[in-house]
This record gives structure tokens, C-alpha cells and sequence, in this order.
């Protein structure tokens, strides 16, 4: 296989060989509510979030009524939480504000579009839309990069998305994630970040979806170069992804777990150290 890709998300470089970038989803935590969106933005900032990602999009056109009784309720829920165009605007106008870099999965063409009018420096392909090729079409005529979420997928259906995305030019993430919510840690099969690995030559993430703060490090450990946790300001809130997404102590503890392992990993070169320097004198070279 070729040399790792790299992908290319505002100020930041997403590859083997730059720090893990590490995003907070606040997707629709805020349950509608505009005063704690503004929280939720400025906490996960100063948390220390690499990148933040929204979710825009239009309740009705999210889902097809018709063919999953299931998206009724999802509607419902989505219709609650939706704010206006105007209000989305403003939302990203704070967060560029607060120095943020800001990205968002959107769910249709003129979600898409609007995103894109607001600087989202990406998009993110939420696991239930990776066989929506109509989708993955629009979001590759725009040409910017696309973070992948691989739950439920065969990898006949995430290679299919890839070459659509590659056919417009995109730069790819392709997140390692299972379609539970919340996740058991013991379902998280992190070693599938090799099988990614093996498989693609973009850079390969992990979107966990398990309480806590234990798998991002060993994401990383597995070669995770994206790390992307759902966060919030209020764990106690009952609705959306709140009970199991992190806080921002959460948030502020991943990073620094983060950064411990990526020290610990190394260059992988085969060298001496000087922490070995001493123990050489003790070798016995024969023939």
C-alpha cells in the first residue's frame, strides 16, 4: 500500500503523522434550545476540542415515513430540536467566534448546501446515510473532505462510498464506529482500526459511542488519527445522546489520555536511547 494519506481540515492535518484530532459531536444535545447550544459550543472549546460537528438538516426530509414506522418517532423528536436557518447561522457565526473549527453531517442536498455557505470545513457522513449514494454524490460535488461513519456497513458498501467521494475529489476519514447507542465498551472491536488501516490508505478514526473516557486512548494506541466523542453540558438530560456522552471534564480527560499515548507511541524507529545507553556496557557480542 501506498504511503497514509493526509487530510486536510482547516488549520488542522489529520494523519499518521500529526496529533490526533480530537472532535466533540454536539449534534442535537441541545435538545433545541439556542442559549444551551452557545453553552455547549463555548464549554467544548474550552475543554480543549480540536474540532466541533453539528448536525443541520430539515426533520421531515431526515427520514422516510412511509417505509419505517421506527422514523416516526424520530421525526417528532427531530422536528423538537431543529432550529431555524437563521438560528444555525448564528450558532456558527459564535462558534468561528470562539475560535472554533466547526463541521456538521448534514442529512439532504440543501442541508448540504447551506453548511457549506457557513464554512464548514467538512462533512461528516452519518453511518445510516453511507448507502445513500444520492447523498454522498452531493457531498462530493463540494470537494471538501468527508469523515465516514462505518456502522452497520459491509465493506462492499463503504467501498462504494469511498470511490464516489474519491471520484469528486474529497479527501476521506474513515471512522471505525458501531451503530449502538449507547455502545458496551466489550462491543467496541477496536482492532477493526487495523482492518481500516490494512484496507484504506486515508487516515482511519474511531467515533466512539461508550460512556466514559477509556477506549479514545486505545483507539489511538490501534492507530486512530480522529478521535470523535458525543459531548454535552448535562449527562442528566434523558433525551437525545445526552446520558451517555461525555462532559466537558470528560472531554478535557481524553485529551490529556490522548496526547499521554501518542507520546508513548514513539517513532517506531529502531534506534538506541539513551535511556538504554547504560545497559549497552553490559552486552556480549560473539561470533
Amino acid at each position: 500500500m501506498s504511503p497514509r494519506k493526509t487530510v486536510h481540515l482547516g488549520p488542522f492535518h489529520v494523519g499518521d503523522d500529526y496529533p490526533v484530532a480530537i472532535v466533540a459531536e454536539l449534534g442535537v444535545n441541545h435538545l433545541g434550545d439556542y442559549g444551551r447550544m452557545i453553552e455547549m459550543i463555548d464549554q467544548a472549546v474550552a475543554a480543549g476540542a480540536d474540532l466541533l460537528k453539528f448536525q443541520t438538516y430539515t426533520a421531515e426530509t431526515r427520514y422516510d415515513r412511509g417505509s419505517n414506522p421506527k422514523a416516526n418517532v424520530f421525526i417528532e423528536n427531530l422536528a423538537r430540536w431543529e432550529f431555524t436557518r437563521d438560528e444555525e447561522a448564528r450558532l456558527w457565526e459564535h462558534a468561528h467566534k470562539q475560535g472554533a473549527v466547526v463541521f456538521t453531517s448534514p442529512f439532504d442536498a440543501d442541508s448540504a448546501a447551506f453548511a457549506n455557505g457557513l464554512g464548514t470545513v467538512g462533512f461528516k457522513l452519518a453511518a445510516f446515510e453511507v448507502v445513500n449514494h444520492a447523498l454522498v454524490r452531493v457531498l462530493a460535488s463540494f470537494g471538501k473532505p468527508v469523515m465516514i461513519s462505518r456502522g452497520m456497513t459491509s465493506f462492499e458498501e463503504l467501498d462504494a462510498c469511498v470511490k464516489i467521494l474519491e471520484e469528486g475529489n474529497c479527501e476521506v476519514v474513515v471512522l471505525h464506529c458501531v451503530s449502538s447507542y449507547p455502545l458496551m465498551k466489550r462491543d467496541s472491536n477496536v482492532r477493526m482500526i487495523h482492518t481500516l488501516r490494512d484496507r484504506y490508505d486515508w487516515p482511519i478514526g474511531h467515533s466512539d459511542h461508550t460512556r466514559g473516557c477509556d477506549i479514545p486512548p486505545l483507539a489511538v494506541a490501534a492507530g486512530a488519527s480522529m478521535i470523535e466523542k458525543h459531548f454535552t453540558i448535562n449527562p442528566k438530560l434523558r433525551e437525545s445522546d445526552n446520558p451517555f456522552s461525555i462532559t466537558p471534564d470528560e472531554l478535557r480527560e481524553i485529551v490529556f489520555r490522548v496526547r499521554q499515548v501518542e507520546s508513548y507511541l514513539g517513532n517506531g524507529d529502531i534506534e538506541c536511547i539513551d535511556a538504554e545507553e547504560y545497559m549497552r556496557d553490559f552486552r556480549r557480542q560473539t561470533a
